[in-house]
């Protein structure tokens, strides 16, 4: 289960970009759900909290790319799209940093926890999803109201996802 990039509701610009150092002890993955912590560094996103956006790179503090997982002894060229931040990246360890993508316009294919209309209404457009864990969404916590995550239904080129864009950001809003 994990977010894929599906397109935009903007079909003339790009992402809305903004690079940030992730907090200590974090195992982040591309396309992962992140907002910031109460010290303004990148954490994975969790349910109900305003986001920041989605991870779309991940490299050092001079912005080239990495070539390990982070994990101590890993391989040189190990790195696939995930990385372990050490203990003490905010300050000394290296100060990893994710690149996000922080517009609401922005579409995703995102998984559900579960099989879709287990929880009537979640294969439909115009309901609203919360997060399950960084990776994917929660299928019961489906809403007529906000939470956040909108959904436009049925992922046409997946039937087991749907697409949504983020609707309670961190930087646009806080609803």
């Amino acid at each position: 289960m994990a977010f894929k990039l599906h397109g935009s509701l903007n079909p003339h610009g790009g992402p809305v970009l903004y690079r940030g150092i992730i907090a200590n002890t974090v195992t982040i993955t591309e396309l992962d759900a992140v907002l910031l912590d109460t010290d303004g560094f990148i954490a994975l996103g969790t349910a109900g909290a305003a986001l920041l956006g989605h991870v779309i790179g991940l490299s050092d503090k001079n912005g080239v790319g990495l070539n390990t997982t982070g994990v101590a002894g890993a391989a040189m060229g190990s790195f696939a799209g995930t990385f372990l931040t050490a203990d003490a990246n905010e300050t000394t360890g290296g100060q990893v940093r994710a690149e996000v993508d922080i517009s609401q316009l922005t579409l995703y294919s995102a998984t559900p926890d579960a099989a879709l209309a287990d929880t009537p209404g979640s294969d439909q457009a115009g309901v609203y999803f919360d997060l399950k864990n960084e990776y994917s969404i929660d299928e019961t916590t489906v809403s007529d109201s906000a939470a956040q995550y909108h959904s436009w239904g049925v992922d046409p080129l997946t039937t087991t996802s749907v697409v949504v864009n983020i609707f309670k950001s961190s930087v646009f809003n806080t609803a």
